[in-house]
């Protein structure tokens, strides 16, 4: 897979959690995908929820191998996708999935270029036979439609005294 244009760790990672939406269109929190680094449920996790906050903050850029690792096992992606400049989402994610395309390269690593070509053409063919006529696949798999997130109940903002005095006012006036 060639090499592609450096994509900040911070930016893939918003993408990761954009795509781990829940029902209600709302995205984990860090405490949660802390939670979900550790490599046994229940355990230890890989880092913790701060780490988290600047990994998608780009605060941090250069995380351990175990926090990768830990990334990889929350956000349910190649662990080379976190890495730089492989950002081939759906190209990585059908490498690690399925041992068959691991052999079809290795079997074709001392081909060269003909072999790559007679490879795409075959596939291309394949994919023509089972309908999918478009050849354009995206480099990262299109995620779900995804609902808006809605607010987040929290603290009013303290008014200043000119708008407690309207609110007042019209609290009083009614409709």
């Amino acid at each position: 897979m060639p090499l592609g244009p450096h994509v900040p760790l911070a930016s893939k990672l918003a993408l990761l959690l954009g795509r781990k939406r829940d029902q209600a269109g709302k995205t984990p929190s860090t405490r949660a995908i802390a939670t979900a680094t550790a490599q046994d449920v229940g355990g230890k996790p890989a880092m913790t929820h701060q780490v988290v906050n600047e990994l998608l903050t780009g605060e941090k850029t250069d995380p351990k191998l175990s926090q990768l690792l830990g990334l990889a096992r929350a956000f349910d992606t190649p662990v080379s996708f976190l890495l730089p400049r492989y950002n081939g989402l759906t190209s990585l994610t059908v490498y690690e999935e399925y041992p068959e395309v691991r052999e079809a390269l290795r079997l074709i690593h001392d081909l060269g270029p003909e072999g790559a070509s007679e490879l795409l053409e075959a596939a291309r063919e394949i994919r023509s036979r089972h309908g999918h006529s478009d050849l354009t696949v995206p480099e990262i798999p299109e995620p779900l439609p995804s609902v808006p997130e809605a607010p987040r109940p929290g603290r009013r903002r303290r008014l200043s005294f000119d708008e407690a005095a309207q609110r007042a006012a019209s609290d009083l006036e009614g409709p």
